[in-house]
């Protein structure tokens, strides 16, 4: 039994794989997708797209006929490395995949009898073996029943586009222009990304940080203001831009904000990549250098060359599976927000609240006061959906407790938390704005068990996103908690990504 980080990178999994050259799972989708109309259009099997809820796969329509033709062809007609899963509870979980090549026809033709859904994929691994994408990107086949009458063929559960073709019209689409299935689902504008990102290791940034933070009486603020584990690097954003990579195929541009620092595994030479300085941001250089998060998330719309719709995360985010704008924005353009359980503190800010805590109280007098709403929970830790225009707004209507956050050099009791907070309760009030759904996990880094999240984590691979957050805490050495958060990130993202050098 695998109960580790560790021994989970070193399990290989007993199946035939195709190396994948692309570490992008659309790719896997896309290369699932044409194996089965290449083989289908070889032998004039009237097909159709139909669209799909998941944003792992393509569904494909076909007749219901003699199926074991169908395998025959599927079989014929695809690489010795494909297999095929049967989706149906009637059949044991240990027997619904099986490799095309090597099944006996007899146990295929049973197999495909029982079930009407039918996932063909080839095993994709990273070039360790260990990374496999698998059935879940496999692309649906669908069989179709016909009517009585023979006349028309109707699918066997609800889809969005079709509820039943005449035989004759049946695979002449295509019905809608592009392939009409949500795992491409993208908006009809730009969507940037921006991270902010330091590194606290840096000799020259942390003398500019000891010479701010030693002029400041730091015994009025929260020990949280200015800690230094707010600050330490393990190469989180290589690992965050290889997850954005892997898992979104939406993104216009990247932006990436930093004191005047550039990783050194980073490009410079990449199109879609702009390492911004923060001086680049912030029209009052008085305010520089600030090394609190708060204040420059309040200048974070100011990017050059920023798009309308942006996502803004942290490098401590992750992408854990597959992901499509729409989770993010709706195609109208509205922005979606995650609300998390938790509860912000009742009460005014002071020096004893952390200072997450007291950004959302600051947040929630300005929204009482401008809109006679009380809000009570915050949100989540997760890719967080902004809208420029919103931001813009913000200064509009707050500019003085706004300066004052600008100006904050450390977090402060005084903040506020414009884009993961104020914005989404102005962009809701102001009807730019719905909830959406998004499940995510928060790890903290400094928390019982780290080892055993990381590998549930690792080993469902369950969530749309996850948040490593660091702590300071005496639970797990310092040396430890790198080592396992290395070990975790590199098994779960093995491949460089475009942005390495």
């Amino acid at each position: 039994m695998i109960t580790t980080v560790a021994e989970a990178r070193r399990r290989v999994r007993a199946v035939v794989a195709r190396r994948r050259d692309s570490p992008k799972v659309s790719d896997a989708v896309l290369a699932n997708r044409d194996l089965v109309v290449t083989a289908l259009r070889a032998h004039g099997i009237a097909h159709e797209h139909i669209p799909i809820d998941s944003p792992n796969r393509v569904r494909i329509a076909v007749a219901d006929g003699a199926r074991g033709r169908l395998l025959e062809i599927l079989r014929a007609s695809t690489p010795p490395t494909t297999y095929v899963y049967f989706d149906s509870t009637t059949i044991g979980a240990r027997r619904r995949v099986q490799q095309l090549a090597t099944a006996p026809m007899r146990r295929l033709r049973a197999l495909g009898d029982a079930a009407w859904i039918w996932r063909i994929f080839e095993y994709r691994a990273d070039a360790s073996g260990v990374d496999v994408l698998g059935d879940i990107h496999g692309c649906e086949l669908e069989l179709w029943g016909l009517t009585e009458d023979g006349e028309r063929v109707t699918p066997r559960r609800w889809n969005s586009a079709l509820a039943s073709v005449d035989v004759a019209d049946f695979g002449r689409g295509p019905r809608a222009p592009g392939i009409p299935t949500r795992y491409l689902a993208t908006a009809a504008f730009p969507i940037d990304v921006v991270y902010t990102w330091v590194d606290g290791d840096d000799p020259r940034w942390r003398a500019r940080h000891d010479l701010v933070v030693g002029g400041i009486d730091t015994g009025k603020l929260h020990d949280e203001a200015s800690n230094t584990a707010r600050y330490e690097s393990r190469d989180e954003l290589r690992y965050s831009l290889r997850s954005l990579e892997k898992f979104t195929d939406f993104v216009r541009h990247v932006f990436i904000v930093t004191d005047d620092q550039h990783p050194t595994w980073l490009r410079d030479d990449l199109d879609g990549l702009t390492v911004v300085s923060h001086r680049d941001i912030f029209n009052d250089h008085g305010a520089l250098p600030t090394f609190n998060s708060h204040s420059i998330e309040s200048r974070l719309h100011h990017v050059p060359g920023l798009s309308e719709h942006y996502l803004y995360l942290n490098d401590d985010f992750f992408f854990g599976r597959r992901a499509v704008a729409t989770q993010f924005f709706h195609s109208s353009g509205l922005a979606k927000f995650f609300m998390s359980r938790a509860l912000i503190p009742e009460g005014e800010p002071s020096a004893r609240h952390k200072p997450v805590d007291s950004a959302a109280m600051n947040g929630r007098r300005l929204v009482e006061a401008a809109f006679g709403v009380t809000p009570t929970q915050k949100f989540q830790h997760a890719p967080y959906p902004q809208l420029r225009s919103v931001h813009l707004d913000l200064e509009r209507r707050f500019p003085a407790e706004i300066a004052t956050t600008t100006k904050s050099r450390v977090r402060s009791p005084t903040d506020l938390a414009l884009a993961s907070s104020l914005h989404h309760h102005v962009a809701y009030l102001t009807g730019r704005a719905t909830q959406g759904q998004l499940t995510t996990q928060y790890v903290d880094l400094g928390g019982p068990n780290l080892e055993g999240r990381l590998y549930e984590l690792l080993r469902q691979k369950h969530v749309d996103s996850f948040c490593l957050n660091d702590t300071d805490s005496d639970t797990i050495s310092p040396e430890r908690k790198r080592e396992l958060v290395h070990e975790f990130l590199e098994a779960y993202f093995p491949e460089k990504s475009s942005f390495e050098r």
